[in-house]
């Protein structure tokens, strides 16, 4: 099956307000909203979605013809409660469009819009054929592996039109696991960042561990003129940075524990609830921190007792 839509599953469609016909009107920021996808009639069989109740869209819904629009379960349940779906009219509210009441033919099954996790949202499909597109993607089912169908199918669309631009092919698995991994860019951008926090708080204990250090070299002195051993006197500076170090840790673990659910209320699909999150942040911080505590710690020693006695 080949079919053409404005949005693959997982890339996740736009989406679109719209008035279901016979419901009082809402003002413009509080109106209905739902997930918009245009697509051609062998869209749902190529994409395997299940059709629950009247009929997807024919080479007839064109044009001339009244329009129509699919919806799946979730737009039912949550817009619709009791009420029968099918006949429903429902206005879209489509940038550059005059709105028009479109009947509701059909009812399809939920699908995840962006990865597994995500929760199901409404969704409105619209008929290709009634509201052409500049720009699409082109959905393929096949048997064969889908890497074999990239030349071939750069070669159809060649002949077709050898100035039309084909953006990139990809199976949908590898579509789905680029969605999982995120944008690199924006990786990339959080992983800078995330270092830049790191290299900040090392700074940020050296010069505290530093700025203690200078505080006690009197005191420092003394226990060396009094016989305490280099390592022992090391060991007593760390200790003691580290135990400020675990505190802050400690207090910074307890405010991101309620974030999780910020997050997901934002953002569908993000894993902020793994345990191994709150064992490696909490780890690597102690390791700059014993890096950081060490060094300032270390030259402490090294400081003749004599001079160390001497400074106030």
């Amino acid at each position: 099956a080949v079919a053409v839509a404005s949005e693959l599953p997982a890339s996740g469609p736009g989406s679109v307000t719209f008035r279901i016909k016979g419901q009082p009107e809402l003002p413009a920021d509080l109106r209905l909203s739902a997930l918009d996808a245009v697509v051609s009639p062998d869209y749902f069989q190529a994409a395997s979605i299940p059709l629950l109740r009247g009929r997807t869209f024919t080479e007839t819904d064109d044009a001339t013809a009244p329009r129509v629009v699919v919806v799946n379960q979730e737009f039912v349940d949550r817009h619709l409660k009791d009420q029968e779906a099918l006949g429903k009219q429902i206005r879209l509210d489509v940038n550059g469009a005059t709105p028009e009441w479109s009947e509701i033919v059909g009812v399809v099954a939920n699908v995840k819009t962006y990865s597994e996790e995500t929760r199901d949202d409404p969704e409105v499909y619209e008929p290709f054929l009634q509201r052409p597109l500049s720009s699409f993607s082109l959905m393929i089912r096949a048997t064969s592996d889908p890497s074999s169908l990239a030349s071939a199918l750069r070669g159809a669309v060649a002949q077709v039109d050898s100035e039309l631009p084909l953006a990139g092919v990809m199976s949908m698995p590898a579509l789905i696991e680029r969605q999982k991994g995120g944008d690199p860019f924006f990786v990339r951008v959080l992983g800078s960042f995330a270092l830049l926090a790191l290299i900040l708080a090392a700074i940020g204990i050296y010069g505290l561990i530093a700025y203690s250090v200078g505080q006690r070299t009197h005191e420092i002195g003394i226990r060396m003129a009094m016989g305490a051993r280099h390592p022992d006197v090391l060991r007593m500076l760390v200790w003691e940075g580290m135990k400020m170090t675990a505190v802050g840790a400690a207090v910074g673990l307890a405010l991101a524990l309620p974030l999780p659910k910020l997050f997901d209320a934002l953002f569908y699909g993000l894993h902020l609830r793994e345990p191994w999150l709150y064992l490696l942040m909490p780890m690597a911080i102690m390791v700059v921190a014993m890096l950081a505590t060490y060094i300032p710690a270390r030259r402490a020693t090294r400081i003749d007792p004599t001079v160390a006695l001497h400074q106030q």
